[in-house]
């Protein structure tokens, strides 16, 4: 039996990058998916990709939009198992010169939105006699973005106290909390935000001499959503090629200079 058969999932910001990697990698372990995202047309595609899969178009950071959704999903699938808190965007202003507005709109999407969609989670969740919550951190949380300003190191760092402020709370009715911190992932909002030559000296930095793939946060996602990880909670796996280990040398380098 696959290991999330019987399962419901929901991912947001689904429609393409991390989330709709994490969307096709728990239905192959057997999950039915659920896939969120505010650009409809683009997350409607993705989930055509995936037998099964509904699409449901939504703005996380709206609290209406939200209940709204999760009630459809719980009502049309049976109840929700898995929420993928993954929706995520960024800023390139620097704090000197940030618009109010652009700082809100970021910690508003990245983590007033886990907030929304896991409280919008936790009744179905509860009812079924537990649940499994996996929040998209970074490693931007525990020291600063390769991409993005000063609100997205926040918002993704609030994301991990709020992943263990969550576990404790939630812990009473089974639910697990845990978080993933991908490193330098190669996704479309990477390769807007970084030229080619960014993104080689950004790669030269990682100990295994690469970019995190989608695919490799969303196998560490199923993990966590899974039974193997039945005593895991309040946790978080660093998904980065070695990145918070590096000493932010380039890796090889570094080595040319020992004897």
């Amino acid at each position: 039996m696959s290991a999330l058969a019987g399962k419901t999932a929901i991912v947001t910001g689904a429609a393409g990058g991390i989330g709709a990697a994490a969307a096709r990698a728990l239905a192959a372990a057997g999950a039915r998916v659920v896939l969120l995202d505010r650009d409809a047309e683009r997350v409607a595609a993705a989930a055509a990709a995936i037998a099964g899969a509904r699409a449901y178009p939504a703005d996380i950071a709206d609290k209406a939009a939200v209940e709204r959704v999760f009630a459809a999903a719980a009502r049309d699938l049976g109840g929700i198992d898995i929420l993928v808190n993954n929706a995520g965007i960024e800023s390139v202003w620097t704090i000197e010169r940030m618009p109010e507005a652009d700082w809100d709109r970021v910690l508003d999407v990245n983590l007033k939105g886990a907030m929304l969609c896991t409280q919008a989670a936790v009744p179905s969740m509860k009812a079924r006699g537990g649940g499994a919550i996996v929040n998209v951190a970074s490693v931007a949380g525990k020291r600063i973005s390769f991409s993005g300003g000063a609100s997205y190191t926040a918002s993704k760092a609030g994301l991990l106290g709020f992943t263990r402020h969550a576990a404790f709370e939630l812990g009473l009715y089974r639910i697990r909390v845990n978080a993933v911190c991908p490193g330098p992932t190669l996704t479309p909002m990477i390769e807007r935000n970084l030229d080619a030559a960014q993104r080689k000296s950004v790669e030269a930095i990682v100990p295994l001499g690469r970019w995190v793939l989608p695919e490799d946060v969303a196998a560490a996602i199923v993990f966590l959503a899974g039974d193997g990880a039945a005593m895991c909670t309040g946790t978080s796996i660093d998904v980065d090629g070695g990145v918070l280990v590096s000493n932010g040398s380039p890796y090889r380098e570094y080595f040319a200079r020992r004897r």
